[in-house]
């Protein structure tokens, strides 16, 4: 384990590809992989429901923009050598969970249905797989915002950084995908 918490500081640039290498898999990979699985066997889920790869959000979002918003956050975060309290950890995993269940519970309200979710209230596997990789990523993301917070009060200049603007414009791009199509926007 030290070997390997070394020869990460040695090279920065190997924790932040593989960032974006395990971002990419579960955010994305996963999920397409299902896609073409489904479509190769004719089932009726990838033909009767919208699967990952009629989504810009995932081909552009999951594929790209969010493996690079984790890349910027780790690298921020690796920047500012803060060690977080166990608090702060377990308010971003609780925000997290609590922001992903509004999320599909909103879905099958409104029975926004595709292949994670094809009768309001019901998931599929993938459904779930998809869910566990939105919490996980939800709750890193405002474990970061919450560091940003934590950092502006010890030392304000410390926040304008390259890497937290582009944190909020691929998000804002992301969020704007997700938006657009679900008919949010035209």
């Amino acid at each position: 384990m030290l070997r390997t918490v070394a020869r990460v500081e040695e090279r920065p640039w190997l924790l932040l590809g593989l960032v974006f290498g395990v971002t990419c898999f579960f955010g994305f990979i996963v999920q397409a992989a299902g896609s073409v699985w489904l479509r190769w066997q004719d089932d009726p889920i990838a033909s009767n429901y919208r699967t990952t790869l009629s989504y810009t959000s995932a081909l552009i979002g999951d594929a790209l923009l969010i493996p690079l918003v984790n890349v910027f956050i780790v690298g921020q975060l690796a920047t500012w050598r803060r060690r977080p309290h166990g608090a702060e950890i377990a308010g971003a995993l609780l925000g997290g969970a609590l922001i992903t269940v509004i999320v599909h519970l909103y879905q099958a309200a409104n029975a926004l249905l595709n292949w994670t979710m094809t009768q309001p209230y019901r998931w599929s596997g993938i459904g779930y797989e998809h869910a566990a990789f939105m919490w996980a990523e939800i709750s890193l993301v405002l474990f970061f915002w919450g560091q940003v917070a934590l950092v502006a009060k010890e030392s304000p200049r410390e926040i304008l950084s390259q890497r937290v603007l582009l944190v909020i414009l691929c998000g804002l791009a992301f969020l704007r995908l997700v938006f657009g199509d679900y008919g949010y926007f035209g």
